[in-house]
């Protein structure tokens, strides 16, 4: 690859996040791959192929005024506030870095996530098939991949110091959809842990410095240009 492009972006406001994360698809990438780091106020986040009707509590969220939204790609439903990190990763298809296998290429990215995760907690981690990540089989970490006509697409959560209280009391856990739900993708549910419990003493700042580091020595581009 040619050059790493690290993308800081300050905002928190999900809405507008997510409005940013969809337009790095309309960037001409080239050999170039970018890497954004974010974080949002709190919010529920709804996959595309999800009914909020049965993944959030919609009750608890409207009395506290906690946005829900769609993103435009898969995955699972997942709450989000300060203390969660999002890494978002996008370049041109045909920029094979690691694998021609979608699957393939997205777990090797959340290796290196992985990577960074070990070295910060000392931790046992595990990377699953869906690409999630787990230290004691509770999960940090999820993942969503999406490939459009030119571009591959991925981007993940990482629980650093969370309220894991809030997340629950915003989930549905429901086992099952509907039958006559069939047309949407229900969340496939974890326990789940924030890095900060492995890790004490690390901030949000060291994480990201972390996982800069590690994508930069994992992918050794031929240049690192920050933006933002």
């Amino acid at each position: 690859m040619n050059t790493l492009k690290i993308l800081r972006n300050d905002r928190t406001d999900p809405l507008e996040n997510l409005s940013v994360e969809k337009s790095l698809l309309e960037l001409e990438l080239h050999d170039d791959v970018v890497l954004m780091l974010w974080q949002n106020e709190c919010c529920v986040v709804v996959g595309r192929f999800q009914n909020p009707d049965y993944e959030v509590n919609l009750d608890y969220v409207h009395a506290k005024k906690i946005p829900v939204i769609r993103r435009f790609t898969g995955g699972g439903t997942v709450y989000q506030d300060l203390g969660n990190l999002n890494i978002t990763l996008c370049k041109e298809k045909d920029n094979i870095v690691f694998s021609h296998y979608v699957l393939d290429e997205a777990k090797a990215i959340a290796n290196i996530l992985a990577e960074t995760v070990r070295k910060l907690t000392n931790a046992p981690v595990v990377v699953d098939d869906r690409a999630g990540i787990f230290i004691e089989g509770r999960k940090i970490s999820g993942s969503s991949t999406a490939i459009t006509a030119h571009k591959f697409f991925y981007h993940s959560t990482l629980l650093v110091n969370s309220d894991l209280q809030a997340l629950k009391e915003c989930l549905k856990w429901e086992e099952t959809y509907p039958e006559d739900q069939r047309d949407f993708v229900k969340s496939k549910r974890s326990q789940v842990a924030n890095l900060s419990e492995y890790a004490p003493n690390v901030t949000l700042n060291m994480v990201k410095e972390a996982i800069i580091c590690e994508f930069v020595h994992s992918l050794a581009p031929k240049d690192v240009m920050f933006l933002g």
